[in-house]
């Protein structure tokens, strides 16, 4: 246990240090990026994949460079769209959703790594058909207004005492500010103008 918690140190002071080295010397900072792949790798760490993730958009995998887009690396976005099938024109896809992927170059080797980003699904609001469609009858129209009233009136008193609470709260701190500042004395300012 000691041996794991040793290693994962080591590669985390590699990789600070590489960080820290990537301006003023890359070539430096290369070597340590590189060290704390082989680290990680001959140790077996198992790394969390959002760590994961965030080390191989920071660090070159073949030269360890430290990418900075702009100045080590170039960025590009892609988007893979949906592929059908060529023999089987049955329209079967190969995959389902399009992909966005996010494609780093490093700058020294030319070596391109790929991350792919997540997609959140898109989100269905609306009503059903047979909602909209239906309408309610006069008597129950009149029952949901008075209703709807009751509620929006409820709300306002209660934001208007809320209101009021933090006006009291307000005038309370301006008071108690007003009567520290006259126990000093009372100078001002304008006491000490010539």
């Amino acid at each position: 246990m000691a041996l794991v918690d040793q290693t994962e140190l080591r590669a985390k002071y590699l990789n600070e240090a590489a960080h820290l080295l990537a301006v003023a010397s890359p070539a430096a900072a290369a070597f340590l990026g590189t060290a704390r792949n082989r680290l990680v790798e001959d140790a077996g760490l198992e790394v969390p994949n959002r760590e994961l993730e965030a080390f191989r958009r920071s660090v070159c995998g073949a030269c360890g460079s430290i990418m900075v887009p702009g100045w080590s690396c170039k960025v590009s976005s892609r988007t893979q769209r949906e592929r059908f099938d060529i023999k089987d024109r049955s329209s079967t896809k190969v995959s389902t959703k399009p992909e966005k992927n996010t494609a780093y170059i490093c700058l020294r080797c030319h070596r391109e790594t790929r991350q792919t980003l997540q997609t959140k699904p898109r989100r269905r609001i609306g009503k059903s058909r047979s909602l909209l469609d239906t309408k309610p009858a006069p008597g129950v129209t009149k029952s949901t207004k008075e209703a709807d009233d009751i509620t929006t009136k409820t709300a306002n008193v209660s934001s208007k005492q809320r209101q009021k609470a933090r006006k009291g709260g307000l005038q309370a701190m301006l008071e108690k500010k007003k009567s520290q500042t006259s126990g000093l004395g009372g100078f001002d300012l304008m006491d000490f103008a010539m």
